[in-house]
């Protein structure tokens, strides 16, 4: 029991599965997850800081789940602040180096990470999550457990664009359960991240492609639509500025979220993202879009890439009536 709490001691970080239940605050983002709950759906609220911390949410969790090597561990910590202070159980790490020291301990598990509940809360400007999640875990001894799990973290600064750092992390182990069969969710957790940088490029869009192009894979295929594909980085930089000039305002909240594994390293991804927005003159507008991903995966890169998406569209981009 000692090794597996050990294990846990800074362990996973917040999964996230997509939006079922929302509670809003009207002067910032305050967004609530809970599984068990029927699905009360508002697309109110402004999702960058949504996107934005997701993005190091699912990056933070995926780590864990593919065997470390110096590039993964590399990758790991850009998302940590310099002056990182991780909780658990009363035990502390603080800073980067020590965090890396500890690092060796998990060599040899297999993890796994399940959100049943999640608050997102920006309100002061950085980024505060109190979350639940299901983890398992499998040592090099076949020792497992399963248990429920609270986090609370504090972001760096969000400045709208770039996804902050994590600052502060607590973990507190809650309910130890029956371990059941251990489902791998790396492939999950690490579409995610994907999926969520890409939505928070696209919320702040202003025209730049730079951040986007490390998401495409080197032969992408991009149909936007059944007339607009875009196949290089010229015609993509031409999409971007178009994007950033048809819109003022863009939310996305991504539902029905699913993932298939095609081949080794390969991956589909099936989407429906709910989309409020405004058109440049400030209108209101909605739609709902497919999207199917096809990715690919260096688990070395610091995101999965993009081969080929194919959007379909549910609901047209139309008036918003509310």
């Amino acid at each position: 029991m000692k090794n597996i709490y050990y294990i846990i001691f800074i362990f996973s970080f917040l999964c996230c599965k997509q939006q079922t239940k929302k509670e809003v605050n009207s002067k910032n983002t305050n967004i609530t997850e809970d599984l068990k709950t029927i699905p009360v759906m508002d697309y109110t609220v402004t999702t960058k800081p949504v996107h934005a911390i997701k993005t190091q949410l699912y990056r933070w969790y995926s780590f864990y789940e593919k065997e470390m090597n110096e590039k993964r561990i590399s990758n790991q910590l850009e998302i940590l602040s310099d002056s990182i202070v991780i909780n658990s159980m009363g035990k502390t790490v603080t800073g980067k180096m020590e965090y890396r020291n500890i690092l060796p301990a998990y060599a040899g598990t297999k993890n796994a990470h399940n959100l049943t509940s999640i608050k997102i809360d920006d309100s002061s400007g950085k980024i505060r999550v109190t979350a639940k999640i299901l983890f398992q875990t499998i040592q090099p001894d076949s020792t497992n457990a399963q248990m429920e799990i609270g986090y609370d973290l504090l972001s760096t600064e969000f400045n709208g664009k770039v996804p902050p750092k994590f600052h502060q992390i607590t973990i507190k182990p809650l309910d130890r359960q029956e371990f059941s069969s251990f489902s791998d969710t790396y492939p999950k957790n690490r579409l995610s991240a994907l999926m969520h940088y890409w939505l928070l490029n696209i919320e702040q869009m202003d025209g730049d492609a730079e951040p986007f192009k490390k998401l495409l894979a080197t032969n992408f295929e991009l149909h936007f639509s059944k007339d607009n594909v875009v196949t290089n980085i010229d015609q993509f930089e031409k999409w971007v500025t178009f994007a950033a000039s048809a819109v003022s305002e863009t939310n996305h909240f991504p539902e029905n979220f699913e993932v298939k594994i095609l081949a080794e390293n390969l991956y589909e991804m099936d989407v429906d993202f709910i989309w409020r927005g405004k058109s440049p003159d400030g209108k209101k507008l909605k739609a709902i879009t497919h999207h199917k991903w096809t990715v690919e995966d260096d688990i070395n890169a610091p995101f999965a890439k993009i081969r080929k998406m194919e959007v379909s569209y549910k609901v047209p981009f139309s008036p918003l009536n509310e």
